[in-house]
């Protein structure tokens, strides 16, 4: 059943209306009973029963306190003026002293303070003064309860405030909890649609306004999700297609490159003139080249096709592996490695074995996309070394493999779309030997997003703006699994 927002939230202010008259009404009718009972005096008991008490004081033998009722406080004064007993907090003395002897001996008065206390002196049988205080205010009928609490008006004031604001705090603890969940399934959806996840169906809530967006959220979700099957479908059917075609051109380019193998060996043996024996070298090489190209045309499809797979990874091993593979690699072009680590990466690594929450990746593909990478700086530096560094944010939970060369660098062309497939615009990081196909830097950037991460191409520059080579950098979020 869909209930109204309005409703809801009608319902909550109930609530707040009833707790507020049990809130007033509970101690109300307590304060009540216990008038009733006699627990509790009027408020006009010390000034209705002020002349019966006076009389009771004057013709007692000797002084009794305890005949005194506890709406009246008293301070007992001698024949000489001095202070015998009292109940009086100090405050109230003070009043009592001056009230005790009357002037030009008056009879007994009354007297109000700016306190709004009200003092009567009743004169004693052993020629001794009584001083009466009382309030206009309920009080206790016991004594010790009167010393010992405030009278029953603050206290019954005080007990209906704090009353109102516990039910006030209550309501609004509930409200935000039902409210909370509630709206529970609009954040779930919001939440799946961010880590895109369209395969879950949204949920539905009792609440109109908040299932009419979810409604609207689940209509986006399939529309979002046979969208982006329709592209897969089409991505899917343009790479079978690309690598059918390469598949198809490997039959004549072996061929081609059969016969140019054959026409280098006549060269060499004499049997070709200059020119015949230039025409076979270049024929080879071209066919060499294109086998090349085809070959990596065919691994990035397969690539794709076959998708990642995730396992939990140990970061440090990966980073032995890789700049391993890496050194090989670069040792083939006669160049010399750089590796190094950041102690935010070590640490991060430390800690992941220590609670055993591995990240979840494909070591193999990022194998291949990072000696993809590591190719590329090969072909493109100008001095002996290409630099492999590891790094960690803290605050983005994310590991970076940054490759780094001395070669001129990225073009602004480059930069923006290096990572889209056979992209060849960069002269300057294009070699004269035909092998860069605009493929590594897009195989590349596949696996990084494969894992949920990117591949950032930058510039290195000193202070002056000057490039000092290029830098390509896989940044992986730290996807976790499951403590083991």
């Amino acid at each position: 059943m869909r209930v109204p927002l309005a409703l809801v939230v009608a319902r909550y202010f109930l609530y707040v209306l009833v707790g507020a008259l049990l809130a007033v009404g509970i101690p109300a009718g307590a304060f009540a009973w216990q008038m009733g009972s006699g627990a509790v005096l009027p408020a006009n008991f010390g000034e209705a029963r002020l002349d019966e008490v006076e009389e009771a004081l004057a013709g007692q033998a000797s002084f009794d306190a305890d005949a005194i009722p506890s709406a009246y406080r008293y301070a007992r004064f001698g024949a000489d003026g001095a202070l015998l007993s009292s109940d009086m907090p100090g405050a109230q003395l003070a009043a009592a002293r001056d009230v005790a002897v009357p002037p030009d001996g008056d009879a007994p008065r009354i007297v109000e303070a700016a306190s709004s206390s009200f003092y009567s002196a009743v004169s004693l049988t052993d020629g001794g003064r009584c001083v009466l205080s009382y309030e206009i205010v309920p009080q206790w009928a016991d004594k010790g309860t009167r010393d010992a609490l405030p009278n029953p008006q603050d206290l019954l004031v005080w007990g209906m405030l704090a009353a109102l604001v516990l039910v006030v705090a209550l309501v609004a603890l509930r409200a935000g909890r039902v409210i909370t969940r509630k709206m529970g399934p609009l954040t779930s959806a919001a939440e799946a649609v961010g880590r895109q996840d369209l395969d879950t169906p949204v949920g539905g809530s009792d609440v109109a306004e908040v299932d009419d967006v979810l409604r609207a959220m689940e209509a986006m979700r399939l529309s979002l999700k046979e969208s982006l099957e329709a592209r897969r479908a089409a991505e899917r059917r343009s790479r079978e297609q690309v690598a059918a075609l390469a598949h198809d051109l490997k039959t004549p380019l072996t061929v081609a490159l059969g016969n140019a193998e054959l026409l280098a060996e006549d060269a060499a043996s004499g049997a070709l003139g200059a020119d015949q024996a230039a025409c076979a070298r270049a024929v080879r090489e071209a066919a060499l080249s294109m086998d090349s190209f085809v070959g990596r045309i065919v691994e990035a499809s397969r690539g794709q096709a076959e998708g990642t797979s995730l396992a939990p990874v140990d970061p440090a091993a990966l980073a032995d592996g890789l700049e391993g593979a890496v050194g090989r690699l670069i040792a083939a072009h006669g160049l010399v490695l750089e590796s190094s680590r950041t102690p935010a990466f070590e640490d991060a690594c430390s800690a992941a074995c220590a609670e055993g929450a591995l990240p979840l990746w494909d070591a193999d593909a990022l194998g291949r996309a990072v000696l993809n990478l590591a190719g590329n700086a090969c072909n493109h530096a100008r001095g002996d070394r290409v630099s492999l560094s590891f790094s960690y944010d803290a605050g983005a939970r994310a590991l970076s493999i940054a490759v780094e060369d001395d070669g001129p660098g990225f073009s602004p062309g480059a930069l923006a779309h290096g990572t889209e497939r056979f992209f060849r615009g960069d002269a300057a990081r294009s070699n004269a030997d035909g092998e860069h196909f605009g493929l590594g830097l897009a195989i590349a950037s596949d696996v990084a997003e494969a894992h949920g991460g990117r591949l950032e191409l930058s510039n290195r520059a000193d202070d002056e703006g000057n490039v000092l080579g290029a830098r390509a950098c896989i940044v992986l979020p730290l996807l976790v699994a499951q403590a083991r």
